[in-house]
């Protein structure tokens, strides 16, 4: 008797299935806040067996120089049909030795490996270009940050 509540309560923690929209969120943000905090060898468990290594190797690269300030996981979209998810993710970093603040919003790829989300792809979208991201394909767009730049000279209205 003494030990029934501890069946039940086991049974229904068991029951208790997270969302395919849970379980992509928590790899996302588990994925994310490693890479935040430099923690690659955490964040390569997100990351196709084939391609840990390179991810490692990649992220370390930069390691002394790069600070990722923040980051925003802005969007998720899941299908469920095919296993896979888009995240869209905007990083505020800096490099150290240059010391401006840039900012960056990628595109991650998930698939389903066995039980676990991992990242396929992150392609850059949109802002600074930086090392760990792919770059969208030739005869893509990509929306720069770039601020505007100050006219060369007098214009007409100022006469």
């Amino acid at each position: 008797m003494r030990f029934l509540p501890l069946l039940l309560l086991g049974g229904c923690i068991a029951g208790m299935g997270y969302s395919t929209m849970d379980q992509v969120t928590n790899a996302a943000r588990e994925y994310n806040n490693d890479v935040r905090w430099g923690r690659f060898d955490q964040a390569a468990k997100h990351v196709p067996t084939d391609g840990r290594q390179r991810f490692v190797d990649r992220h370390s690269s930069l390691e002394d120089d790069f600070e990722m300030a923040d980051f925003e996981l802005v969007n998720i979209e899941v299908d469920k049909k095919k296993q896979t998810a888009t995240a869209r993710v905007e990083y505020t970093w800096s490099l150290k030795t240059r010391g401006i603040i840039e900012k960056t919003t990628t595109k991650q790829k998930w698939e389903k490996h066995d039980m676990d989300w991992v990242v396929a792809t992150e392609e850059r979208v949109k802002g600074a270009p930086l090392v760990f991201f792919e770059e969208p394909k030739p005869g893509t767009s990509v929306a720069s940050e770039q601020p505007a730049k100050q006219p060369s000279g007098p214009s007409k209205t100022d006469k």
